[in-house]
């Protein structure tokens, strides 16, 4: 049995609608066509913002904001295809799963709620803006476990990074808010290509 830690936003949750419309409104832009939104696809949040105009200083308040306000949205963010049943299946497999996430506990938790996903959590460490590595070290304190003993699964390259900080073994996986071939060039310990694909990658671990 392994500890598996997994990213929210753009690996369990497809909230990548939420995000660009969000932002592109805080940059005073008109609602986003097909076509932007397809130009904006397989960017991190941080490149989404800078390439919609937002500068670095002000990007700390705006996605306390943006976290704030999904809350009142979450009902409307569904989990990417296939998810809740590799979430189910983890858990019958008797692995302890636990999420670390840069959105907010409460709307984790309603996200969890409204999917009826709650039940397979351990605990969820949310409200991490910047650098994940201490919230996943300090998980590892919390729930006494090795870092040998647990996989991190994440969307964005600072997933990787700080799964590596942390020194855990990291699963990338593809269909979030980062192109591919960038995760593939960080070197993750895996990459995971659909939600069927990762319940595959997580046995080679």
């Amino acid at each position: 049995m392994a500890a598996i830690i997994f990213d929210f936003d753009g690996t369990i949750s497809d909230s990548f609608d939420y995000v660009a419309g969000f932002l592109a409104r805080e940059a005073g832009r008109t609602p986003l066509s097909e076509e932007q939104k397809q130009s904006l696809r397989g960017r991190s949040m941080l490149a989404i913002a800078r390439k919609l105009g937002h500068p670095w200083w002000r990007l700390p308040g705006l996605f306390l904001r943006g976290r704030r306000l999904m809350g009142k949205a979450i009902g409307h963010v569904r989990p990417f295809a296939g998810m809740p049943a590799v979430i189910e299946k983890l858990h019958a497999e008797g692995h302890e799963l636990f999420i670390v996430s840069s959105n907010s506990v409460v709307n984790v938790r309603a996200f969890l709620h409204e999917h009826n996903l709650h039940t397979y959590f351990v605990e969820i460490y949310g409200g991490v803006v910047i650098n994940k590595a201490p919230a996943l070290r300090g998980l590892l304190k919390d729930q006494k476990l090795e870092s040998e003993d647990a996989v991190y699964i994440g969307d964005e390259k600072r997933d990787v990074r700080a799964g590596r900080a942390a020194k855990l073994r990291v699963v990338a996986v593809t269909w979030g808010f980062s192109r591919p071939h960038e995760l593939a060039a960080l070197k993750p310990d895996l990459l995971a290509r659909s939600p069927a694909d990762l319940l595959d990658v997580l046995q080679e671990i």
